[in-house]
């Protein structure tokens, strides 16, 4: 377990198999958790080391999107988990998907899923057919406020680049935006590229934003507003 303050802190991510930074806001009366990760064997990580940290185990969870790779974990999840109504309903179409060998193959020749993912969930489960599919407790669109106790955060619905379901959590005391994958290419819906208008779109949110550090999901964890607006617009070129 990292600490990046005295209240928030995370756990690593692993390229191999593409869990993604998952992370831990604790105020004075609540603990909130950004993503379930990518199985429930890495949210059962997850958890032991809150214990070694001496930490409680979250009281909420928020889901950024509804690609595996942060909702996996959710059958292993006590808490209530909060999303938006888009990542409920994709993850209303998962449940009904089949977890073999020949169904995955068929959902990759279809497009329905893509072969890295694929791939990756190969190696996070060594038998796939433990694959389950959960939906969130509890869904909403447009902007909640939670207050943890003394960390007020906002969580807003908004269309980004890589997902339309994104969900953005917002701590505006520390100016600290937690934005998981939204600055990638769309891989599912957009041929792994960007949508011009949605890039641009995106960009003038964070432009509009009040925050000086932006939490990711993979690649360096945390950085600046203005090394994050500039790799978008690079991409813009």
């Amino acid at each position: 377990m990292i600490r990046y303050n005295d209240h928030i802190l995370y756990r690593n991510h692993d390229d191999r198999t593409d869990l993604p930074y998952v992370y831990y806001i604790k105020g004075e009366k609540l603990a909130l958790m950004v993503d379930a990760g990518n199985s429930p064997a890495s949210y059962h990580a997850f958890i032991q080391e809150l214990e070694e940290e001496g930490l409680k185990e979250p009281d909420l969870m928020v889901l950024s999107h509804w690609h595996w790779d942060h909702t996996f974990g959710l059958p292993a999840v006590k808490c209530p988990v909060i999303a938006s109504e888009k990542t409920d309903a994709y993850l209303e179409k998962a449940m009904a998907w089949e977890w073999n060998e020949e169904a995955m193959l068929e959902r990759l020749a279809a497009g329905e899923d893509i072969e890295f993912c694929h791939e990756k969930m190969h190696e996070e489960f060594s038998d796939i057919t433990a694959i389950q599919v959960r939906r969130p407790d509890i869904v909403f669109e447009g902007t909640m406020h939670i207050d943890l106790g003394g960390v007020p955060v906002i969580l807003e619905t908004i269309d980004t680049p890589h997902t339309r379901d994104a969900v953005m959590v917002y701590l505006p005391e520390d100016r600290i935006l937690f934005a998981a994958d939204a600055e990638y290419e769309d891989y599912y819906d957009n041929n792994s590229m960007y949508d011009p208008l949605r890039l641009q779109n995106y960009i003038t949110y964070l432009e509009n934003l009040d925050f000086e550090i932006y939490m990711r999901g993979h690649d360096d964890t945390a950085i600046p507003k203005e090394n994050i607006l500039q790799l978008l617009k690079d991409a813009q070129i």
